[in-house]
């Protein structure tokens, strides 16, 4: 049996009274492109902080790559995206792959190399000389991409991957998922929206109010069936029959 890329048991999180993730138990196997599926409000970012190492669970625990949540040793091989990023806006966009790459302590020859491949994967090498505080927002969620795969990852967390982006961004983002997942990577897609989801997933948790309530393989999700469930109360047996 394959180690699994990410295994969570009962990641609970709360703040103050309120709990953002109430138990969190899930698995992503290896190479899969995993959906995390839920509106805005439902703890998918808390969780995703959670099982980087990023936010302190209350209770529960899990692992990311066979180790247990927080090791650095694992977190090497884990690449990210987050939601809400704010890059060295003075840095240019080679100065920024140039900065991750040494903090992740690659060879200086495999950086460059590497950095000039995303740079160009991204779309971003005729402006690599460029001060990200010229950049859009869609130019931002690109380089940002990009220092999330610096390192070559074995399971990558992608938050929100394709927000800001036009068509033809959110085209590029879902075929460097694709070319991932030939690769063997793992990748975890946090995202609202179903049909960014639908196109790119092998399954999806759908998640809400801080806790999964199912988790479905795409083949099986027919989007022309639609599930409603009633709940009701002080019905008289006529009305439970009708």
């Amino acid at each position: 049996m394959t180690i699994p890329a990410i295994n969570t048991e009962k990641l609970r999180k709360e703040f103050g009274s309120r709990a953002a993730v109430k138990g969190l138990t899930l698995q992503v196997e290896q190479g899969e492109v995993f959906g995390f599926l839920g509106p805005n409000g439902a703890g998918k970012t808390t969780s995703i902080k959670m099982m980087l190492g990023l936010v302190a669970p209350t209770s529960g625990g899990g692992s990311l790559l066979g180790a247990p949540i927080g090791d650095r040793a694992a977190l090497a091989r884990v690449g990210f995206l987050p939601e809400h990023f704010r890059f060295q806006e003075w840095l240019t966009a080679n100065e920024f792959l140039e900065l991750h790459g040494e903090l992740l302590g690659m060879p200086a020859q495999d950086l460059n190399r590497r950095r000039n491949e995303l740079l160009e994967r991204v779309g971003l090498s005729e402006f690599r000389h460029k001060q990200l505080r010229t950049f859009s927002k869609g130019m931002l969620q690109r380089i940002g991409l990009a220092q999330a795969l610096m390192n070559r990852p074995a399971l990558v967390f992608l938050d929100g991957p394709t927000s800001g982006l036009d068509p033809v961004g959110r085209r590029l983002v879902r075929d460097i998922i694709h070319e991932l997942r030939e690769e063997g990577t793992s990748v975890f897609l946090n995202s609202h929206l179903l049909s960014e989801i639908e196109v790119t997933c092998n399954r999806v948790a759908f998640i809400k109010h801080g806790e999964v309530i199912r988790v479905m393989e795409m083949s099986a999700l027919d989007m022309n069936i639609s599930m409603l469930t009633i709940r009701a109360s002080g019905l008289t047996p006529e009305i439970a029959r009708a």
